[in-house]
């Protein structure tokens, strides 16, 4: 076989379209995650989630977020004493959203709620609780760190 400018401008060609072919293959193969699916919807409500800052950040008490040995604890503000307290609580993974964890608010009679850890994995996770009380809503955010 003689070997001229036509022949390897062929293989070139040919090797260029089945490293195309070949990534394609791979690219269907891995996980694209987005942070969250409807995240265009939840953009248009963010006034709204700074209204329920705002309240938050209004009460005499804050909302505690803390981290011990065994559990995550809730610590809601005494102003709500006595009072039903509804929602949720979202234990949101950025790096991975099989690791999310939705609960609702079950705050106990002294209002703490105590998430095992063993539910959660090692490492970066935000928890984002919504609650009503009364009709009035709230809002915290806080990052914390599964050791």
């Amino acid at each position: 076989m003689k070997w001229n400018w036509g022949t390897g401008i062929f293989i070139v060609i040919v090797l260029f379209l089945g490293a195309c072919v070949a990534f394609i293959i791979y690219t269907q193969g891995q996980t694209w995650s987005l942070v969250e699916e409807d995240y265009y919807p939840k953009e248009l409500r963010h006034e709204e989630k700074l209204v329920k800052m705002r309240n938050a950040n209004a009460l005499s008490a804050q909302l505690v977020v803390k981290l011990d040995k065994s559990n995550l604890t809730l610590q809601f503000p005494v102003d709500f004493h006595g009072k039903v307290l509804t929602g949720s609580v979202d234990v949101y993974r950025p790096s991975d959203e099989k690791l999310d964890l939705i609960l609702p608010v079950a705050a106990d009679t002294s209002l703490t709620q105590l998430i095992p850890l063993t539910r959660l994995t090692r490492g970066r996770y935000v928890v984002k609780v919504d609650w009503t009380v009364e009709g009035k809503n709230y809002f915290k955010e806080q990052d914390i760190f599964i050791p």
